[in-house]
């Protein structure tokens, strides 16, 4: 076999293989030979098939399987021969392989390749602490958040839904007498608006609500509504109340015994060490984010061509898929993708060059996903959505998302490394 490689591109190269008829001739019928020792068929003993037949039961797929082995071998030899560095995996189409009769087996394939560059000092980066330390408010706010989550909803009584309360409603927009959305179920609070109405107003007018109310209020449709001729029209948003609640706090030591303390003293006390640890790990995850894309300002070398294009179009459907889960008519896809074309491409290329700096890096520091990772990893995602974790590994698995969760542990490798060996400075 012949096997020449041309260099077409920072990342790409062109790899090009002949081989003889003959020896192409002879793994086939060498396979042919080979697959008939199993076949039964009527009228013959197990093996004794007559290779005509053979060729005419088998003969497509067994010369499919022989161009599949030769073209395996192209590829082999062009990587080894001139210590090529290929990226992801090339489709290549079998059918556009043309073997006429008699002719040698030849074609021409493209192969993306890991760019080569220079990589910058990566160790003793300086970033700048943005850490504060817990303030007495910000323990009070706190408390009152964790009171607020484990209050317990009870009807509303005479007085109606309280500043605190809450209200499952249908909602209707309707502009210029056209209704634009309407959904029912919906959770709302007081203090938490639906988009598109004064927050003030809505305050007002939802406290003191019994089920079955009903109000209307001024609608400016948002400035992300699906349908964009719509932004920013006026119209009306009508809320009808189907049920209201007002919400019953923990006391305080329910509070303390979520804690597993039995003071006020301890509780404030385990209240701000959280607060420490919550606000430190916030930190820790800026801190490494400023790190990872200084270094990736600093590198700008080539990137596959391929790869890029595939990750992108990876981003696209995935927004396609947000914006049907939005809600959003299906004929206004592509428009919406078009319109974020420049953000998408942008982001795809960061993120690629972001994953070859952290491969050079994890090889570098000898950084490795082991599978004591994997199985943190995906024990931590059971236990975040209440799953088993043979259900996680079967999901996993059926999606093919194990390798995407190896690349993604190992830039939190990479990222924790940056970190740990940068010089933090105060401000």
């Amino acid at each position: 076999m012949q096997v020449t490689v041309e260099r077409t591109g920072p990342c790409e190269a062109k790899v090009s293989f002949t081989v003889p008829r003959e020896v192409f001739d002879r793994e086939y019928r060498a396979a042919l030979k080979a697959s008939g020792k199993n076949v039964k068929m009527k009228g013959f003993r197990a093996g004794k098939v007559p290779e005509q037949i053979l060729e005419r039961e088998f003969g497509a797929q067994v010369r499919q399987k022989a161009v599949e082995h030769f073209l395996n071998q192209a590829y082999q030899k062009a990587v080894q021969e001139n210590e090529l560095k290929p990226v992801g995996h090339e489709r290549i189409a079998l059918d556009a392989i043309d073997l006429a009769e008699g002719a040698d087996l030849a074609h021409s394939f493209e192969i993306s390749l890991a760019p080569d560059f220079e990589i910058a000092d990566y160790k003793g980066l300086e970033v700048t602490t943005e850490l504060e330390p817990v303030s007495d408010e910000e323990i009070a706010e706190a408390v009152a958040d964790l009171r607020l989550q484990r209050s317990t909803p009870e009807e509303a009584g005479e007085a109606g839904i309280p500043e605190d309360g809450l209200a499952l409603c249908k909602v209707v927009w309707a502009v210029d007498g056209e209704t634009l959305l309407e959904r029912d179920g919906v959770r709302l609070a007081p203090l938490a608006p639906p988009p598109g109405v004064d927050a003030k107003a809505f305050q007002e007018a939802l406290q003191g609500k019994h089920a079955g109310d009903a109000f209307e209020l001024e609608l400016t449709v948002p400035a992300d509504f699906h349908e964009e001729e719509r932004r920013g029209q006026t119209g009306t948003c009508t809320v009808t109340v189907s049920e209201a609640y007002a919400m019953t706090p923990p006391s305080d030591e329910e509070l303390w015994k979520l804690l597993g303390v039995e003071s006020r003293g301890e509780f404030e006390s385990t209240a701000r060490e959280r607060l420490e640890q919550a606000k430190q790990f916030q930190e820790n995850a800026r801190q490494e984010t400023v790190l990872l894309e200084g270094l990736i300002d600093k590198h700008d070398f080539a990137l596959p061509t391929r790869m890029v294009e595939q990750q992108l179009d990876v981003r696209k459907q995935v927004l396609r898929q947000e914006l049907g889960q939005a809600g959003v008519p299906e004929d206004q896809h592509d428009a919406q993708v078009e319109e974020r074309a420049e953000e998408l491409a942008a982001a795809t290329e960061k993120a690629v060059r972001a994953l070859f700096l952290v491969n050079r890096i994890a090889a570098a520091e000898e950084l490795k996903v082991e599978n004591e990772d994997l199985q943190r990893e995906v024990q931590a995602i059971a236990q975040r959505h209440g799953a088993r974790v043979e259900e996680v590994i079967e999901y996993y698995r059926k999606n093919n998302l194990f390798q995407q969760m190896q690349i993604e542990l190992l830039e939190r490798k990479v990222r924790v490394f940056l970190r740990e060996n940068a010089k933090i400075v105060e401000p």
